[in-house]
């Protein structure tokens, strides 16, 4: 996955993208794919039939009600106008009941609600109409789920939402634009969520708010709970600031609080790796995280990620915090922005690191950390050579004022190419790191005398 890509993830979805077929609007040629089943939907089917290929159902709640457990249904491509409720549980975490959209995108509906475990949902187009569900896919209190290969588009209350400590859910390789509040909420433990590309959420989606719906916001994911892994999602233009529904969102990439004894757990013992986390909104961070009711917000990995934000990178500054380590990421911000633009804000965090990343064009200070912790090896450099400042300030062992030389970079948002190049200083000038063996790429570190600072390692061309 190559961060000059984003160019082109955001053109896909500037289009209006949307999983359900408008008036007058042509049949899009959805992917094929290859699977056997045990039982077959289609919209040209019956549910008096019997599921089979010759005499499929008509609907996917039929299908859900009928099928065996452990088994595959084929739902062939159209517009069902149904929100599905899954209430029959496969067998287990080896024998899922799989519902198997046959054409990419191409079985499309308004949504899914899942509170049984055991279940595997693969390649539909989801887009909630409200009245009857805002939230595009519900998994609530389950455990052993798996979302994969969907695209959930204009959900008025997130196209995924995870609830009640559900276990063991994975969310893989999903597509998610313009959903209100946030792409993906995340209530659970032991969970994976791998692959996805979010863009475009909004604060007050044209659709309206569910009733009841209080403090609207246009977030990328909300994620609580612990021993979670967040890895290899693209997420880009969270909040668009030109989207007229984003009134005055606070704009996070990754937000999570403290809810106290009782309440939602805030995010703890999770890994964040090899993500893209794009805002151009003026209140726009990376990941944001409140811990002030009394509960601690420890022992978080963020390592080879790419930040590009406006107000900051990480903000751990609010409650209490332990064990938080930080490595080998790019932190981006605009130079001469109204808003702050420094790459994390820490205060007094009880034991954290901060080794190996670069910072570029962050304001007033690349940093701004008040307490006890480790830090070096870091690069910081702004594109106008004006000299970079920090808090803390820089040490002997860091790089100042030092352009690291990336394949590209426009200074924007989404179009920069952060792989550096064969003279950048960043070469064998990091800090070698237990827990950080590859890069952004997958590649292991190092390639050559030491680590390479930032989230890509440069490999020589043989």
């Amino acid at each position: 996955m190559k961060t000059f890509l984003l160019l082109l993830i955001i053109a896909f979805f500037s289009v209006g993208n949307s999983s359900c077929k408008k008036d007058n609007e042509a049949e899009p040629d959805y992917e094929i794919r290859q699977a056997s089943g045990d039982y077959f939907v289609s919209p040209e089917g019956n549910d008096d039939h019997p599921g089979t290929e010759e005499k499929p159902w008509k609907t996917i709640q039929k299908a859900v009600d009928t099928a065996e457990p452990g088994k595959t249904v084929i739902i062939k491509e159209g517009y069902y106008d149904e929100y599905v409720k899954i209430r029959k549980a496969g067998i287990n975490k080896d024998n899922p009941t799989v519902f198997f959209s046959e054409a990419l995108y191409g079985a499309r509906c308004r949504g899914f609600y899942i509170n049984v475990n055991f279940i595997n949902l693969d390649g539909f187009g989801v887009e909630a109409m409200g009245e009857t569900n805002w939230t595009g896919i519900t998994i609530d209190k389950c455990a052993y789920v798996t979302v994969q290969n969907c695209e959930i588009n204009e959900c008025p209350t997130s196209g995924i939402k995870i609830k009640n400590l559900s276990l063991y859910i994975s969310i893989l390789n999903n597509k998610m634009d313009h959903n209100g509040q946030n792409g993906i909420s995340l209530v659970g433990n032991y969970c994976l969520i791998e692959g996805n590309e979010i863009t475009r959420t909004v604060q007050n989606h044209p659709k309206g708010h569910e009733p009841g719906f209080s403090g609207a916001d246009a977030d990328g994911m909300r994620i609580f709970g612990t021993n979670n892994v967040i890895r290899a999602n693209i997420l880009t233009n969270i909040g668009d600031p030109d989207d007229k529904g984003n009134l005055d969102p606070h704009v996070d990439c990754i937000q999570s609080w403290d809810g106290g004894i009782g309440g939602i757990p805030v995010m703890s013992y999770t890994l964040i790796e090899k993500n893209i986390f794009s805002t151009r909104h003026p209140s726009g961070k990376g990941i944001l995280i409140d811990a002030t009711n009394g509960n601690t917000c420890s022992d978080l990995i963020i390592r080879n990620n790419i930040f590009e934000f406006r107000d900051m990178g990480l903000g751990f500054y609010d409650g209490r915090f332990a064990n938080i380590y930080v490595y080998n990421n790019i932190f981006k911000a605009l130079l001469n922005d109204k808003s702050w633009g420094t790459s994390v804000s820490f205060r007094n965090i009880n034991q954290f690191e901060y080794y190996n990343n670069i910072t570029v064009d962050c304001h007033p200070q690349h940093r701004y950390i008040i307490g006890g912790g480790r830090i070096g090896y870091n690069l910081a450099w702004n594109s106008d050579g004006t000299m970079p400042s920090g808090e803390p300030a820089f040490l002997n062992n860091e790089l100042v004022g030092k352009n690291p030389q990336f394949t590209s970079y426009a200074g924007g948002y989404g179009d920069n190419d952060y792989h550096i190049l064969s003279n950048s200083p960043a070469i064998d000038k990091g800090l070698t790191l237990s827990n950080v063996l590859d890069d952004f790429d997958s590649i292991p570190r190092p390639q050559g005398a030491a680590y390479d600072i930032g989230p890509f390692e440069y490999k020589p061309k043989k």
